[in-house]
Formats: C-alpha cells, sequence, structure tokens
C-alpha cells in the first residue's frame, strides 16, 4: 500500500487537528455545556493544552506536530470516559475518539515523511 505524500500527509494532520479543536470548543460551548462549571473554564482546561502546538502545528515542524498527537491521546482517554460513563454524552465520546486517533495517526504519518528527509 502507498502512502500518501508529505504534502498530503501535512493536510490530514493539521485538518484533523483544527477538527479536533473546533470539536472540543463545540462540544463545551454548544453540545453539551457544562452544568457545574463555568464555560469559560472548561473551555480553558480543555482547548488552551490543544493551542500550545498550534504554532508549530501549522508551519509543520515535527516536534510540535509530535507534541499534537502525544496530546490528542489525552482526548483520546476522555473521549472514552465519555463513551463508557455517560450515556448522554456517549457519541460525543465516540466522535472525540474518532478524531483524536486521527490526530494522533496521521501526524505520526507526517512525522514518518518528515524524519525520512
Amino acid at each position: 500500500m502507498k502512502l500518501p505524500g508529505q504534502k498530503t500527509a501535512y493536510w490530514l494532520q493539521l485538518l484533523s487537528y483544527l477538527s479536533l479543536i473546533a470539536f472540543i470548543t463545540a462540544w463545551i460551548t454548544v453540545l453539551s455545556p457544562p452544568q457545574t462549571f463555568p464555560i469559560a473554564l472548561v473551555l480553558i482546561v480543555c482547548v488552551v493544552p490543544l493551542l500550545l502546538p498550534l504554532r508549530g502545528v501549522l508551519h509543520g515542524r515535527d516536534k510540535p506536530v509530535n507534541w499534537a498527537a502525544y496530546l490528542s491521546l489525552l482526548y483520546f482517554i476522555h473521549g472514552t470516559t465519555e463513551a463508557f460513563a455517560n450515556p448522554d454524552t456517549r457519541l460525543l465520546g465516540i466522535a472525540e475518539i474518532i478524531i483524536s486517533l486521527t490526530v494522533f495517526f496521521t501526524a505520526s504519518l507526517y512525522i514518518r515523511h518528515v524524519s525520512k528527509h
């Protein structure tokens, strides 16, 4: 099986990373706002870690992309917990699992291309 080129891998990892940021933001603000904590606090805790490597991810630098892949695993854990523990947000948890794994695998694919060159 032929792997996509470096440019395609870059766009895949960038789009998946941005979709994770958008999904988490939409979940907190629109889809299922928190009942016990202020929305702004939850946004800071959940979205700001994703924004830290964003500049490097946008520029396609390998270390920030690598950190974005590691960060996505935290959201995989969160999605898994939500999918199993909370029936009200089960579908959102499954979507978070899919998006976070997509971020991880596309970032890994991009890093693989960058390390070969």
